[in-house]
């Protein structure tokens, strides 16, 4: 008990930044989880967000508990503890061999978010695979005006359900148009009678159009992307 309580006291400040970045980290999940949770429209979709929003919040309940235990084992238990005081250095060398192990943690996690944010926009045509995942209209390159009908193959096995969505070149923000469950092969998309984007209510530029595919077991495929110009009317 008096070793954990010294290793507690020496590295008290350690172990704060460590759960501040722990908790940025939970926090900046649960941010995105909740955004997909609000824009989900299938309930697989919502219940995967779902899911990943109250673990994300349990494991921020668990780090403020954490530093809850951390504050009251430093401040209250470790100077009322008796012989805390009288241990030998030598003692001490031998627990700060930890140092090694809690500072890469710290280091390691901020670059994890970094690592994860951009998959969303770097699996571009990678996903594009004839016959099974592909924009068959508009193609790439392509200028649109007015309201058209976007059209497409989503041909997998064990489809759960596929969503296509809009964003500006170098943003991050992808935004939904509709989504389907059923296979298609170059049809409009979400099937017949579906897929009608109206390019009138955006301004006119270059724009990116994002397919992206999910199996039955909630599995996401590379995400086909193609870019496209809308002109005014």
């Amino acid at each position: 008990m008096e070793e954990v309580l010294r290793f507690l006291k020496t590295y008290e400040y350690v172990i704060y930044i460590g759960i501040g970045l722990v908790a940025l980290w939970t926090l900046h999940k649960m941010a995105i989880a909740w955004r997909e949770l609000r824009s989900s429209q299938f309930g697989l979709e919502r219940e995967n967000a779902q899911r990943r929003f109250s673990s994300g919040l349990t494991g921020f309940a668990f780090l403020v508990l954490f530093a809850i235990t951390e504050f009251i084992m430093v401040s209250i238990v470790y100077p009322d503890f008796p012989n805390t005081q009288m241990l030998p250095t030598s003692t001490l060398q031998i627990l700060a061999s930890p140092t090694i192990t809690l500072q890469p943690v710290s280091v390691e996690t901020t670059p994890t978010i970094d690592d994860l944010a951009p998959t969303v926009d770097i699996t571009d045509e990678d996903g594009c695979v004839p016959g099974q995942v592909e924009w068959t209209f508009p193609a790439a390159g392509e200028t649109l005006q007015g309201e058209v009908i976007l059209r497409g193959t989503v041909s997998v096995p064990n489809l759960g359900f596929y969503q296509f969505e809009y964003a500006q070149p170098g943003s991050t923000t992808w935004t939904t148009i509709a989504a389907g469950e059923s296979p298609i092969i170059d049809q409009p998309m979400g099937g017949e009678g579906s897929g009608r984007w109206d390019t009138t209510l955006l301004t006119p530029g270059d724009y990116l159009l994002r397919l992206v595919v999910r199996d039955n077991a909630n599995n996401v495929f590379p995400a086909c992307i193609v870019n496209t110009r809308i002109i005014a009317p």
